[in-house]
């Protein structure tokens, strides 16, 4: 904790104040080191003369004693030692004869003498360089022989004084010559600090400012006058990617608030005024538009996506010219529009802005020579009333769009709470079918086609099914729908197609598959390309393929639709025309396009034992495709009756909940087997009975 807070201390502090407390320390720590090392140096050098001196006068006196020793003469041998008392640092001296007892000794003043273990014990250890008393033993000889030993104790205190004095001295001299040097060392550092901090200040104010056309200046050429020019090289840099960072900051600014399709604000920006709007409501009341392009997914398919693009361009300049001062007005994507129209709360001042956004933009329009149909739905709601919430208004206005588009496009509608919850369930339809497929939640089921003259199956009609797991089995008519209106029957088809001709494959080799084409796919995709493709993936042969058109298909008669059809036909794939007679019925049509087979509609199978009109018209229509050389099947024979009425006037096949109704594709061998075993059976009965007649 304590190190934490000196540590924190120490940064805090400037770096002048930091570079002379280095200079005081290193100062201080060098003037110690030197007085430690020449203390010791000085300490280990007395020590060393004090134990010269004491071995010198040992080895005279031990000369000495031996005649004492020899003759065993101790008060000789305390004459010789009492010598000893002109040497001020002998503590004491002891003879220690060859059995090492104590002969003869000498002891300075206030001095005793050990005995003679304490001596032994003193002098056997190794020398205590701490110690100021130095013990030095000298051997006493005779003739070779050692007759005794001399044991002197030195004290070396007085020359460990001496140096310690010495040393001090050295201190002294240490100390003064690094305060001089410190000094000198805190000039030079002030000059080399001074121009660093006035740095520091003009990058505080480059920092505050963001003004980068500053420059400081400096006559120095040292590491100081590069760390100057290195600065004002930065600053330099600096400066030129400020401006061209503001370039992109005002681009990136356009990149996210502005469509670069329309120029109109987009999505992001939108929101952002909208949330301002919001803010500020309190007597500012005001009305959300969502508008959304009808069928303009089919446009950009059939024309190009630049003729898309021009035709959005033209969207948002003639929404910006029915638009008033103030009002917003933004592209959200993809076909929807949005505007917010500041200061409304009329709704029938609001329903004649909107009335002039639909008289502008439900006309078609000429685009590079191309004369482009274009529509446009409008769902309204307006602020407080329908809500003071971003995601709730805008919830609320996509609501009226649905019911603008439910109730025939072209028109624009209020929101309402009361609104009926099939614009709440087609919502729910579409947002939940963008997945369908990858979720797999989208199926195929197969409903057997029966020849009327042998009961013979001659193929299946490939029908699509949908179970949602919250919104349970969809209704075909009611999600292909919103398939269309969203853009997403092109995906749904393709998948269907290749399901259907994948699993025919699987089927006898006289059976085959009839598939459902949406209007939408016919416009909008290159079908022959398609089939071609899918047929050559699947292996299926062309002539076991069979595509269903309905009749308004041919309401946008075309060159294009044309082609198409006739591309299918040369690849070897037949074309029907189902649900004929109930739509836009015309003779025209069977003459310019290549059909191969009428597909009557139920409502007439439905009408034939009971309606003599709807007889006639079946039989008409019989007459008219054997004539052009077309075969017929009726849809939706639920009896027998039917079925005996439709093989009366000649219809080549039927299919319907009679014969059996959609089955799952592992159910579809089984019914073969089974429908073959019952008319077998019924064949069987009846040679029975012409037999028994």
């Amino acid at each position: 904790m304590i190190r934490a807070v000196v540590v924190r201390m120490l940064q805090d502090l400037r770096l002048r104040t930091k570079l002379r407390l280095v200079v005081i320390a290193s100062t201080l720590m060098a003037s110690l080191l030197l007085f430690a090392v020449v203390t010791l140096l000085e300490y280990n050098d007395s020590r060393h003369r004090v134990e010269e001196r004491a071995q010198g006068l040992a080895r005279v006196l031990a000369q000495n004693l031996r005649a004492p020793l020899s003759f065993e003469d101790p008060t000789a041998a305390h004459r010789v030692l009492d010598g000893l008392g002109v040497v001020p640092e002998v503590r004491w001296a002891a003879l220690l004869d060859a059995h090492a007892v104590v002969f003869a000794s000498h002891a300075a003043k206030a001095q005793t003498v050990p005995s003679a273990f304490e001596i032994g014990r003193r002098t056997a250890g190794a020398a205590d360089a701490r110690s100021a008393l130095v013990y030095t033993v000298e051997l006493v000889r005779l003739d070779g022989n050692v007759v005794g030993q001399l044991v002197v104790c030195t004290d070396a205190s007085p020359a460990f004084s001496a140096t310690l004095a010495r040393a001090a001295l050295v201190l002294l001299g240490a100390a003064v010559i690094g305060l001089l040097a410190s000094a000198a060392a805190v000039k030079v550092q002030d000059a080399m600090v001074e121009p660093i901090a006035g740095l520091a200040e003009v990058m505080d104010d480059v920092s505050r400012t963001h003004v980068y056309v500053t420059r400081v200046s400096t006559r120095r050429r040292d590491e100081v006058g590069a760390l100057y020019d290195g600065f004002n090289r930065l600053l330099g840099e600096l400066e030129s990617r400020d401006v061209v960072l503001q370039r992109q900051q005002a681009r990136l600014f356009t990149l996210a608030h502005v469509d670069a399709v329309t120029g109109l604000s987009n999505r992001h920006h939108f929101r952002l005024m909208l949330d301002e709007a919001l803010i500020h409501l309190s007597g500012h009341p005001f009305a959300i538009l969502c508008l959304d392009l009808d069928r303009f997914k089919t446009v950009n398919d059939a024309l190009g996506h630049d003729v898309g693009d021009q035709l959005l361009t033209l969207v948002g300049e003639r929404l910006k010219s029915v638009s008033r001062d103030g009002d917003l007005v933004a592209r959200l994507g993809g076909d929807e529009f949005a505007m917010v129209l500041r200061g409304l709360a009329d709704p029938q001042e609001v329903q004649r802005i909107a009335d002039r956004v639909l008289a502008a933009l439900c006309t078609a329009v000429d685009i590079a020579g191309l004369t482009v149909p274009m529509g446009v739905s409008v769902g309204i709601a307006l602020v407080p009333r329908d809500g003071d919430q971003p995601e709730q208004l805008l919830k609320n206005a996509d609501l009226a769009l649905y019911a603008a588009k439910a109730g025939g496009r072209g028109r624009a509608c209020f929101y309402d709470a009361a609104m009926s919850a099939g614009v709440v369930r087609r919502l729910q339809l579409e947002r939940a079918l963008r997945s369908a497929i990858t979720l797999e939640q989208l199926s195929v089921v197969y409903q057997p086609q029966v020849d009327l003259v042998s009961r013979a199956v001659t193929g299946f009609e490939a029908l699509v099914r949908w179970r949602h797991p919250e919104l349970g089995e969809v209704r075909p008519d009611e999600f292909i729908a919103v398939a269309e209106d969203a853009g997403l029957i092109n995906d749904i088809g393709a998948w269907v197609l290749e399901r259907a001709c994948q699993v025919a494959c699987t089927w006898p080799p006289h059976l085959s598959v009839a598939v459902n084409l949406s209007a939408v796919q016919v416009m909008t995709q290159d079908l022959p390309q398609l089939i071609g493709r899918v047929l050559a993936t699947t292996g299926l042969p062309a002539e076991r393929l069979e595509v269903e058109i309905t009749e308004s298909v041919l309401l946008n008669e075309t060159e294009a639709t044309l082609a198409q059809l006739h591309g299918l036909n040369r690849l070897g794939v037949r074309i029907a025309l189902d649900d004929f007679g109930t739509g836009y019925s015309s003779m025209a049509y069977l003459r310019r396009f290549p059909f191969d087979k009428l597909k009557i509609d139920r409502c007439f199978v439905k009408a034939l034992t009971t309606e003599a009109d709807a007889r006639v018209i079946v039989h008409a229509i019989i007459d008219m495709a054997a004539g052009l050389h077309m075969t017929t099947l009726a849809e939706g024979v639920e009896c027998e009756a039917e079925m005996a009425a439709l093989l009366e006037e000649g219809c080549a096949a039927v299919q319907g909940y009679l014969v059996a109704r959609p089955l799952r594709v592992e159910a579809v061998a089984p019914f073969l087997r089974d429908w073959a075993a019952s008319q077998r059976a019924t064949a069987e009965a009846g040679q029975a009975v012409v037999v028994l007649g």
